[in-house]
Formats: structure tokens, sequence, C-alpha cells
């Protein structure tokens, strides 16, 4: 499985990235988690289970939808306190459930 996070300058991304694949290891998941800024989605999309940006990019939602629906790949947004506490956990299991849709 791999999954995108997707934030402004790709710092605080990284960080939920590391702890939504360690999470998912420790779940004994074949998992690949990525993060990158905004303005490389377009290169990155294809194939992902499931696409996650951070909650401060939604004053961009509708080209970032575009992109994913480009790809068919499900889209949504972090929740503000998962993305503030970096929650591997339930970052994961909010990406499970929208590539299971």
């Amino acid at each position: 499985m791999e999954l995108l996070i997707v934030c402004g300058g790709g710092a605080s991304s990284s960080f939920i990235a590391m702890n939504v694949q360690k999470e998912g290891i420790a779940r004994g998941l074949d998992i690949t988690v990525d993060a990158i800024s905004e303005t490389e989605l377009e290169d990155y999309a294809e194939g992902r289970a499931a696409i996650l940006a951070g909650p401060h990019l939604r004053y961009i939602e509708d080209s970032l939808r575009e992109v994913a629906d480009e790809y068919g790949v499900p889209f949504d947004f972090i929740a503000d306190s998962d993305y503030a506490t970096m929650n591997g956990k339930n970052i994961l299991d909010q990406a499970l459930a929208m590539a299971n849709k």
C-alpha cells in the first residue's frame, strides 16, 4: 500500500509520514508513505491507495482534489488534532478507511 501525505513545505508531513509508516509496519502492513509539498502532487499521485493533506491546505482543496480525481485516488484532509499531534495511528486508520471504500 502506497500512501501520500501532502503539506505546504514538507517538513511536518515528513514526521507524519514516518509515524504512519511505523504504525503500518507495526500492524504487519506492506506500506510506503511518502511526504511531499502540494506543488509536487501531480508528479506523485498516480498509483497511491490514498492521499491525505494537511488541514492548512484547505484553501487549495479544489486543485488538490482535481489531481487526486484525475488519478482515481481517494483524497481527504487529516483532522486538525491528528495533524497537530502527528498521530500516526489515527492517520493510518483514516487512510485505510479511504482505500477500502
